[in-house]
């Protein structure tokens, strides 16, 4: 059966958790990493507004373990790192805020019934969660100068986060297939079997964990330098126009959801939610899940770095 057999294929760009999480939080701090080193070649005078903010972020326990012992530009680039994955690092506390990380909207599958594929039109167009409404809101906060270096650090978190999630194709997605005739938000139900170690995972963490496994900072640096030698920033067409503080989300979302609903009509391998049947990964498919998390994972980071940017340009402004 090729039940969500589209997901496998977003092989070339997928994975998610029953909670819908996106990129795990050593992918964000790849994301975040590659962002830093563009606002230190492109706008280092910036560098200092930008540590100032984030030693004003209320929440000071992640930062100050984040940080350690480190001092000066160190100090700061671990620490943003540490803003990258924050709202991750606070689920289940009371300055989580869920409907903040998802943005979904149906597509149907290659072997959607016919019920499912009514069921998926139905719902076309309505996007589910508050992702693209509360990064247009952070942004805003961000460009405030009159908002407070406390509510300018949080909204700059939730900033980079949520923009770094909705650059993955299936944190915009709720496939509707055979085996998920109902939707499946973000695919997170598909059950496959981890390339690398042979477990059970979603596919959220089968994308996810396709960039980076590992929170060590000398991985994370690693991991990206290594994309952006694969992928710098004027190879991207996609990066043609600057990003908008305005129209930025909606145009970031599309594209993406773009990615999905074309991944939508691959059949590579069999996809299933129970955990028993779980398919291997041909390595090609894993090569180009591999492939096309890393991509999209750059250029998260590239726009990560225009939109401090332009939020920090913005607030400087009369």
């Amino acid at each position: 059966m090729r039940a969500a057999v589209w997901i496998a294929a977003l092989a070339a760009s997928l994975g998610l958790t029953s909670t819908a999480q996106a990129w795990t939080r050593p992918g964000h701090m790849v994301t975040a990493a590659i962002a830093l080193d563009d606002i230190q070649r492109r706008r280092p005078d910036l560098l200092p507004q930008l540590s100032a903010l984030l030693e004003a972020h209320p929440d000071r326990g992640p930062f100050q373990v984040a940080a350690d012992r480190a001092l000066g530009a160190e100090r700061s680039r671990r620490m943003f790192l540490e803003c990258a994955r924050w709202p991750d690092d606070v689920r289940q506390t009371p300055a989580d805020h869920p409907p903040r990380h998802i943005a979904f909207s149906a597509v149907a599958a290659a072997d959607a019934p016919p019920a499912a594929r009514k069921a998926a039109a139905a719902k076309r167009g309505t996007v589910e969660g508050e992702a693209l409404q509360a990064l247009a809101l952070d942004l805003r906060t961000l460009a405030d100068h009159n908002a407070t270096a406390g509510e300018r650090a949080q909204s700059m978190c939730w900033a980079i986060h949520v923009l770094g999630d909705l650059h993955q194709p299936l944190h915009t997605a709720t496939p509707y297939s055979a085996a998920f005739p109902n939707g499946d938000p973000g695919a997170a139900g598909a059950r496959v079997r981890d390339p690398l170690g042979g477990g059970i995972i979603s596919l959220h963490w089968l994308w996810d964990d396709a960039v980076n496994r590992s929170g060590r900072i000398e991985d994370v640096d690693r991991r990206a330098a290594e994309l952006e030698a694969a992928y710098p920033r004027a190879a991207l067409p996609e990066l043609a126009a600057p990003f908008d503080l305005r129209q930025g989300p909606d145009a970031v979302w599309r594209e993406t959801f773009a990615i999905a609903e074309a991944f939508a009509a691959r059949e590579d391998i069999p996809i299933t939610a129970s955990e028993s049947a779980a398919p291997e990964i041909a390595p090609a498919v894993w090569a180009a899940l591999r492939r096309q998390a890393e991509r999209r994972a750059a250029i998260a980071g590239y726009r990560i770095s225009e939109a401090v940017i332009a939020a920090l340009d913005a607030t400087a402004a009369p």
